[in-house]
């Protein structure tokens, strides 16, 4: 794979979640009524100019590239997406899981995994880690900005 195809895949791939965000502000947040009003009462403010920037960041990147005129033939073997597609899919599933299973069974071995992908190999540490970290995002979401945390089918929530 050339760098200049690399290039073209990631500015898509940037792209496709500009799309996306924007396809979910106009169906799912327009259908529960949180993406109308000013800034301050609009859920869908803070995506939306994140998508815009993403945006305009991209089409920066469409235009430096249509303006290069580089030659490069530096050819990337497979391997080197190895840890990218890990990542992708651990989130992934994080995601399809996080509904079902609740916050408190899945972030834990999200970040695990994803320490485990990146080349950390000592168990132990890894783990406390994983459980400091997941508990400490827990407290600060649940305890200073009142967010729900999804419970999962067993309810898991902890009384800060």
């Amino acid at each position: 794979m050339t760098s200049r195809t690399l290039a073209l895949l990631v500015t898509a791939f940037f792209a496709v979640i500009v799309g996306i965000v924007f396809q979910q502000i106009h169906t799912s947040m327009h259908e529960q009524g949180i993406a109308s009003g000013g800034p301050y009462d609009n859920a869908a403010a803070y995506p939306r100019a994140v998508a815009i920037a993403i945006a305009a960041l991209v089409l920066v990147q469409l235009l430096a590239d249509f303006i290069s005129d580089r030659k490069e033939t530096m050819r990337l073997p497979p391997d080197a997406f190895k840890r990218a597609v890990g990542l992708l899919v651990v989130f992934a599933v994080y995601l399809c899981c996080l509904g079902p299973l609740g916050y408190h069974l899945t972030t834990t071995p999200m970040v695990f995994a994803i320490m485990f992908i990146c080349g950390a190999r000592q168990f132990g540490k890894m783990l406390i880690a994983a459980l400091v970290m997941s508990f400490g995002f827990a407290f600060v979401f649940e305890k200073f900005l009142n967010v729900v945390l999804p419970g999962g089918v067993f309810r898991l929530n902890i009384p800060w």
